[in-house]
C-alpha cells in the first residue's frame, strides 16, 4: 500500500499529556525512534490538532485538566474511529477504578505510569503495525 507507514519510521504520533517533564521525555524518545511527533497538553488541544493534521497514532494520559482522556477518546471515536483504534493510554492508577472499566471497554492498549520508554516504543510499533 503506498503511503502506509511500517509502524516504525516516519509515523506521526500525537502525545496528549499535561505533565511537561513526562511529555518531553516521551516526545524525545519517539523522535529519536524516527517518529514525527506533536504534543498537546490536554484533550481539548488534542482535538484541535487532530482537526488540522493527520496522525497515525495517539498516546494519551487519562487524567488531564480541561478535557480528560476518557472524554477525548469518546469525541475522537465519534469523529475518527480509525484513529481511535490506535490510541495508547498512559495512567497512574487503574486497578479497581472506573479507569479500569473504561480501558477494558475501549479495547485500547495502555501502560501504567511509571513505564519504561522501551515498553512505550514497543506498544507504538505494535499499534501502528
Amino acid at each position: 500500500m503506498p503511503g502506509r507507514v511500517d509502524g516504525v519510521k516516519g509515523g506521526s504520533i500525537l502525545v496528549v499529556e499535561d505533565e511537561a517533564r513526562l511529555a518531553s521525555a516521551v516526545v524525545d524518545a519517539l523522535r529519536e525512534a524516527g517518529y514525527l511527533v506533536e504534543h498537546a497538553p490536554d484533550g481539548e488541544a488534542a482535538l484541535e490538532r487532530i482537526a488540522g493534521q493527520a496522525f497515525d497514532g495517539v498516546i494519551c494520559d487519562l487524567k488531564m485538566p480541561r478535557m480528560d482522556g476518557k472524554e477525548f477518546y469518546r469525541q475522537l471515536a465519534a469523529a475518527s474511529p480509525a484513529l481511535a483504534a490506535r490510541v495508547i493510554f498512559v495512567t497512574g492508577d487503574v486497578a479497581g477504578t472506573d479507569a479500569e472499566s473504561f480501558l477494558e471497554e475501549s479495547g485500547c492498549r495502555w501502560l501504567a505510569k511509571p513505564f519504561r520508554l522501551g515498553d512505550l516504543l514497543k506498544s507504538v510499533r505494535d499499534t501502528l503495525a
